[in-house]
């Protein structure tokens, strides 16, 4: 479940999947530059600036891909009274409850991928993946408990909520 900081609600990955992200981010750029390298080295013999240069760029693209792939693995989503505030390695996000349509899983889970990601559906049409809400499957109890602690939160700052 989610740890309670300063009466809201903090989500973080489990251990399993940060470590996940964390070698994809460190594995898929370095065996990209790797490769890079070898291409280099065998056509220009290491010494043309330009492909230098060239190899630079598209290592840095390549760390970039990689941080966006991992960011629901390594990132985190904080629950408050004013909304979600999720953040990954390359930006942080704040989604006001007005713009809250609903919660659901992505529809990654049923592509064969072995892990599965809570998003919100905003009333723009869009979905946006919450970083740190992620299990093996859409099954698993601590999701749904998950889940449930996002859609109690929304239904408690709603307008028109009535206390019983």
């Amino acid at each position: 479940m989610g740890d309670r900081r300063d009466g809201q609600h903090y989500f973080k990955a489990p251990l399993r999947y940060r470590r996940t992200g964390r070698r994809t981010l460190v594995l898929f750029p370095t065996a990209l530059g790797c490769a890079l390298a070898f291409i280099l080295a065998a056509g220009a013999k290491g010494r043309n600036p330009a492909m230098i240069a060239l190899f630079a760029a598209a290592l840095i693209v390549a760390y970039v891909i990689a941080a966006s792939f991992v960011g629901p693995f390594c990132g985190s989503t904080t629950v408050n009274t004013a909304g979600l505030t999720t953040r990954t390695l390359l930006r942080t996000r704040v989604v006001t409850w007005p713009q809250v349509q609903s919660f659901g899983f992505s529809p990654e889970v049923n592509r064969g991928i072995n892990h599965c990601l809570l998003e919100v559906r905003l009333h723009k049409g869009r979905a946006v993946v919450l970083p740190g809400l992620v299990a093996s499957s859409a099954d698993d109890p601590e999701i749904r408990s998950r889940l449930s602690e996002l859609w109690a939160a929304w239904a408690a700052a709603q307008p028109d909520a009535t206390t019983e």
